[in-house]
């Protein structure tokens, strides 16, 4: 049964109520109305979303949501456990402090875990949530403050004048969730930290909660507390899948019974983040085992999603598609679309830009059809697109970016030299990239892995490895630097067959690796001796590069000269079969 405006404006009256004696009497009864009416519309925007699982129809969070837990994020010489906090409740989350930072990886559940705090403050009388989704300032042409100041208090009406938001703000009566500083682009990221860190400088006495995903640098925000989402545990992998499919407890325990007959190989990978486990749960009936490389996972999910409708309980509707597209059309417009925004640094379209974007998509390809149409079939029949207020954006941000590396791989050779040196030289320009990019490079490791290899990963490593060979005296600071650029290849650049079997294995588990990040992270203004303490460790792998670094990409080029042979011969044979 739906919630009443009556009832959201009750939950939302305790926090309110104490914030409206900070102005004036005769303006307290108006303040006091617009808080209320800014409230009721957030949380009911909150209260009902749509995911994979629930795609048609706006569904209660809190009718299939599972508080997840998050952990300290510990330093990195730590070898201490942390203790894992439930999300469940907001006051216990801010009990010993004012800022918090969550980190985690894409899926693992961070903006639904500011929805569902968003709610609980509203809830338990906490504060006064304000959800902030940092894309937003990547289209906005001023800074946070001024967002803040006139898309909310001064447009919502909140406020009359900055007098009485500054009155307001001065306050501890609300809780500010700043999602997605991942999703910021690159050319204003230094500029918006800065207004962010201005901005709760000004007003400290409120509760900031900013998300992220790894390696953005958001962690050295002086006086927040990093904390990082903790993976799915087997009980709550149960738990989860129980949830999603509540309406269906017989499909539920078939389920959980294929996942508990996988035993406890690379399956842990997928299933403990809950976005792949909710694909899982959508695909489970077409594809009951989990495949090897996130990418094929991807591509069931569209696979899943194109020939079935509305929630998983409804497996069997199949929604009339408009636009006339085959299966293989839609793939290509998604692949080509997701390519050009995710360059653009689009992670939210509004519909000039969807539609521009989409008639320069049939000007170049020659496929025909009504943007009106095809926005719908993405929207509605098939539910890969959703539409936010006035814009629209992917399910998951993971989903642009399988399809974006999905178009470079069905590039001809000579296309994809021009994007992979595009990328390459992202990554020389700033190294950071690769780190930011990290999910959307390793699918790409997995759609095109030779020739990624040879034009994007072969070229940096050999790069630093000549570096080592030529500058053997190097100084520390130097050798620090080149380590980091060389671990970071290794890491975000192989996948981990190439990188295990092929690169001394010493080189690749024998230091530890976050210690190298900080370099990229703080573009390589880290100083050495501040993060190492001993350097005889870093010596060592400096010289284990300097001995076997031109064996590793000899290695390295044999892999792929043999993976071609074997193709070759493959078909030499399909030919003379032919004959």
């Amino acid at each position: 049964m739906d919630i009443s405006i009556t009832d959201f404006k009750k939950l939302a009256e305790g926090p309110i109520s104490t914030i409206i004696k900070k102005v004036g009497i005769e303006l307290q009864q108006i303040t006091q109305n617009r808080l209320l009416e800014y409230q009721t519309i957030e949380y009911r925007k909150n209260y009902f979303t749509k995911t994979l699982l629930h795609r048609t129809e706006p569904v209660r969070l809190m009718d299939f949501y599972q508080p997840l837990f998050i952990t300290p994020q510990t330093s990195i010489n730590s070898l201490k456990k942390s203790k894992k906090l439930s999300t469940a409740n907001v006051s216990n989350l801010f009990e010993k402090t004012k800022y918090i930072t969550l980190i985690g990886s894409a899926g693992s559940g961070k903006s639904t875990i500011v929805k569902y705090l968003f709610i609980n403050s509203v809830e338990i009388s906490f504060k006064i949530p304000i959800k902030i989704e940092l894309r937003y300032l990547n289209e906005y042409k001023g800074g946070i403050v001024n967002y803040i100041f006139n898309e909310i208090f001064l447009f919502q009406k909140l406020g009359l004048t900055q007098e009485i938001i500054e009155r307001l703000l001065n306050s501890d009566s609300f809780i500010f969730f700043f999602d997605g500083y991942d999703e910021i682009n690159s050319t204003i990221k230094e500029s918006v930290t800065r207004d962010i860190d201005g901005f709760i400088s000004r007003f400290p006495e409120n509760n900031y909660l900013i998300t992220s995903r790894p390696y953005t640098n958001i962690d050295t925000l002086p006086l927040f507390s990093n904390y990082e989402v903790c993976d799915l545990d087997d009980n709550e992998i149960r738990t989860f899948v129980k949830k999603q499919v509540s309406v269906e407890l017989e499909l539920a325990d078939k389920i959980n019974k294929a996942i508990s007959n996988m035993g406890n190989g690379s399956y842990k990978q997928f299933l403990s983040n809950p976005l792949l486990l909710s694909m899982f749960i959508l695909t489970f009936q077409s594809y009951s085992e989990v495949p090897q490389k996130k990418s094929d996972f991807y591509g069931q999910v569209f696979d899943t999603l194109y020939s079935l409708h509305d929630s998983v309980s409804k497996l069997s509707y199949v929604r009339e598609k408009l636009s006339g597209l085959s299966k293989e059309n839609y793939e290509d417009v998604l692949s080509l679309f997701s390519c050009i925004s995710y360059f653009d640094g689009k992670f939210i379209f509004n519909l000039e830009y969807l539609e521009n974007t989409l008639n320069t998509i049939k000007s170049t390809k020659n496929i025909h059809f009504a943007n009106d149409k095809l926005i719908e079939d993405l929207q509605v029949a098939i539910g890969i697109l959703n539409k936010e207020g006035l814009d629209y954006t992917f399910p998951h941000r993971s989903l642009q970016e399988y399809f974006a590396a999905k178009y470079i791989t069905s590039l001809s050779e000579k296309n994809k030299n021009v994007m992979y040196s595009q990328i390459k030289s992202s990554i020389i320009g700033d190294w950071f990239y690769a780190l930011n990019n990290y999910n959307f490079l390793t699918l790409l490791a997995e759609l095109d892995h030779n020739t990624m290899i040879l034009n994007l990963s072969l070229p940096l490593i050999e790069a630093e490895i000549k570096f080592i060979v030529e500058h053997p005296k190097a100084r520390l600071q130097e050798k620090y630097n080149s380590l980091a650029k060389l671990y970071l290849c290794k890491n975000n650049l192989l996948n981990m067959s190439i990188r295990e079997e092929l690169i001394h294995l010493e080189f690749c588990k024998g230091a530890d690796i976050p210690i190298y990040y900080d370099a990229i992270v703080n573009n390589f203004q880290s100083k050495v001796k501040d993060l190492i303490s001993d350097k005889k460790q870093l010596d060592y792998q400096y010289s284990n590069v300097l001995k076997n670094g031109m064996k590793w990409i000899e290695s390295i080029k044999k892999n792929v000269e043999d993976q071609e042979l074997s193709d070759t011969a493959i078909i030499k044979l399909i030919s003379k079969s032919k004959e």
